[in-house]
């Protein structure tokens, strides 16, 4: 595993820090803005793992309580992708604080059907998503990386930053 430092421009007063494979390609993409980590395609076929790290603004009318927040995100998840269903949907400890985690399944139209496991928390008007999306059939394999992953993540907050 090797560790990246994820930093999204207009929010550097959050820091994420995460592992992932060592053999994983990792970029930060311009639109949207976040951090992905994609298995390679020469092991991964058709079938490819991803990592990614979002820390986004959230806007003035966004709920404080984070519960709320992330059943505002599940019903717009269930209104707008086909084929989607609830794994699990609980409070989860992420990095010492208070955050919420979530796995869904959903079919593809051409019938590619994945699970996406996530993972929030939020600091003041910040949140942080991890998510790790892979093919359903590899659940079992995949179960153990979430988990790895999801432990490497440290979140650092600059104190004193205008905001």
């Amino acid at each position: 595993m090797t560790e990246h430092e994820v930093v999204i421009p207009g929010v550097a007063e959050v820091t994420a820090r995460v592992s992932v494979p060592a053999t994983w390609t990792t970029e930060l993409l311009e639109e949207p803005r976040v951090f992905v980590a994609s298995m390679p395609s020469e092991t991964a076929g058709p079938f490819g793992d991803n990592v990614i790290v979002s820390i986004e603004r959230l806007g003035d009318d966004a709920p404080e309580d984070l519960e709320e927040l992330q059943g505002l995100v599940y019903a717009q998840a269930f209104a707008t992708v086909p084929d989607f269903y609830a794994l699990d949907d609980r409070p989860l400890d992420v990095d010492g604080q208070e955050g919420w985690f979530r796995a869904s399944l959903q079919t593809s139209p051409s019938g590619v059907t994945a699970i996406n496991r996530q993972v929030f928390t939020r600091v003041g008007d910040v949140l942080i998503t991890l998510a790790l999306t892979s093919m359903a059939l590899r659940d079992r394999e995949v179960t153990e990386l979430f988990q790895q992953v999801l432990d490497s993540l440290s979140i650092i907050v600059q104190e004193g930053e205008d905001r």
